[in-house]
């Protein structure tokens, strides 16, 4: 059997999402860890990545969100990201486009899934930047407080 192009046309961008969420997911990891210790919450690691998103977002409130409002922006921001990827992944998307998932049938291009994977790959980029900027000062001011 030999592949046509136009069903590599959608490989691509799909192992591009794939990739892109396992590295938004190992970013969210380490925002938990932070925020696990920030909140000194018991809270164990949750499996999926919505739920890991919940959880985040839950312990921003803990800590106060006018401390995190960059980071309570971003997690806000993945719930599409995370439905547009489990669509795909999940549903069945086959050769010029169509997709049927839970939701329905639609058609997608190629064009479409290099946009989600742009996307969850800049979301990854904006996570890291709260991490970095916001919730690590957070946790040096806590950290100084307690010694």
């Amino acid at each position: 059997m030999t592949m046509e192009a136009y069903e590599g046309d959608f490989v691509r961008p799909l192992g591009f999402v794939t990739l892109y969420f396992s590295y938004a997911e190992s970013q969210l990891d380490e925002v938990l860890k932070t925020l696990i210790q920030v909140s000194a919450s018991t809270a164990s690691r949750p499996q999926s990545f919505g739920i890991k998103v919940g959880e985040a977002v839950q312990l921003v409130e803990m800590i106060g969100r006018d401390k995190l409002p960059g980071l309570a922006s971003v997690l806000e921001d993945a719930r599409p990201l995370i439905d547009a990827r489990n669509e795909l992944v999940h549903g069945q998307l086959f050769n010029g486009g169509r997709l049927v998932s839970r939701t329905g049938t639609r058609q997608v291009t190629s064009q479409e899934i290099q946009s989600l994977a742009e996307s969850i790959f800049s979301w990854k980029e904006r996570l890291w930047e709260r991490h970095s900027r916001e919730l690590l000062p957070v946790a040096l001011q806590l950290a100084v407080k307690e010694r």
